[in-house]
């Protein structure tokens, strides 16, 4: 399965966000500034500014037209979620994310930057995120790609330390997926706007000394 896939599992399961994707170009480019739109206004004024009318106002298309796509406001935030956890998968697929080899340490530093970074600069995925609106099928749906991501890089695996705990690796991955799911919300519970760097640096150094736990590197015994 490629990265840019893992959500494809979450959103077939929970029904999360849009009932259908458009199918023509001009629907299409309709979508865009409706998602370009819902973007702004949170940017601009948090979850409590994102209504229906508003949005579709914005982007200059009907209401009626958002309602052929988007049951509710709710289902409008839901697939803000959508669009977000697969520009982080556009990500880490970029550079290729995986645990494979004894050079996992350099992969996995790129990866967890990449999650840093991603926090960092969408700044309208972090008002959903972070906000009591942040709840139900968006929950269903974050879980599932958390486990689809934890069960992509265990199967990636290849180089394990002769001493590893007796723990599937599959329970391994989904932990690391979990550190740094709790080390960003701790970073931005503390620093709404930027993020604490103290927190994030912490969250990579002991997510990857947890890996080391498990994972094998040149010249150690596997």
């Amino acid at each position: 399965m490629a990265l840019t896939d893992l959500m494809t599992a979450a959103v077939e399961r929970v029904h999360v966000g849009a009932r259908q994707g458009p199918q023509q170009e001009r629907s299409r480019v309709k979508m865009n500034r409706l998602l370009a739109a819902t973007f702004d206004i949170l940017v601009e004024g948090g979850p409590s500014a994102v209504t229906t009318t508003a949005v579709a106002a914005r982007a200059g298309v009907s209401t009626g037209w958002l309602y052929r796509y988007f049951d509710s406001r709710e289902a409008l935030l839901e697939q803000v979620l959508v669009e977000g956890l697969r520009d982080l998968d556009r990500r880490l697929d970029e550079i290729d994310f995986d645990l494979a080899g004894s050079n996992w340490r350099t992969k996995a530093a790129q990866g967890i930057d990449a999650h840093i970074a991603f926090f960092g600069e969408l700044v309208w995925f972090r008002q959903v995120w972070f906000s009591s609106e942040f709840s139900g099928r968006m929950i269903q749906a974050n879980r599932i790609h958390d486990n689809e991501l934890a069960a992509y890089l265990a199967s990636t695996i290849t180089e394990v330390r002769s001493d590893a705990p007796d723990v599937p690796l599959s329970v391994m991955t989904t932990f690391f997926i979990g550190m740094l799911d709790k080390g960003v919300d701790l970073a931005y519970r503390d620093d709404p706007l930027r993020g604490n760097t103290a927190i994030l640096s912490e969250m990579k150094r002991s997510s990857i000394d947890y890996l080391a736990t498990f994972l094998a590197e040149p010249g150690s015994s596997t």
